[in-house]
């Protein structure tokens, strides 16, 4: 089926104009550690914003912001991103997204999947 990565000098914008295009979207978040134990931190709640942030030190982080759009958000930080990836589904749709990390990998699953076209629209 494959995969598609997002190169890390397009992070920043990739996350803002998914966040635009996209917010409100129902996420699934599961954690998967280094030693392969995995948690599910959220199931089909909203998500309200993604973004990147690059520090000067070695602390870059991706943070989300889930839950009801009128309400405060709940805030998932991701800490050292290493790599963004797209995994292609069975109808050319990507789902899910996955990053990993230093403390491990972070699987995003959408709903709706992300469309290919759709992707397309959020690239810088």
């Amino acid at each position: 089926m494959g995969t598609k990565e997002i190169p890390s000098q397009e992070w920043e914008t990739f996350c803002r104009n998914i966040t635009d295009l996209r917010h409100e979207a129902l996420l699934t978040i599961e954690v998967v550690g280094r030693d392969g134990k995995r948690d599910e931190i959220a199931r089909n709640v909203p998500w309200q914003r993604i973004a990147f942030e690059k520090t000067n030190g070695c602390n870059d982080q991706i943070t989300l912001d889930l839950g009801e759009p009128a309400k405060r958000p709940v805030t998932h930080l991701i800490v050292e991103p290493i790599q963004i990836l797209l995994r292609r589904g069975e109808n050319g749709s990507y789902n899910p997204m996955e990053i990993d990390a230093e403390s491990g990998m972070t699987v995003l699953t959408f709903r709706p999947a992300l469309r290919a076209d759709f992707l397309e629209a959020v690239r810088p």
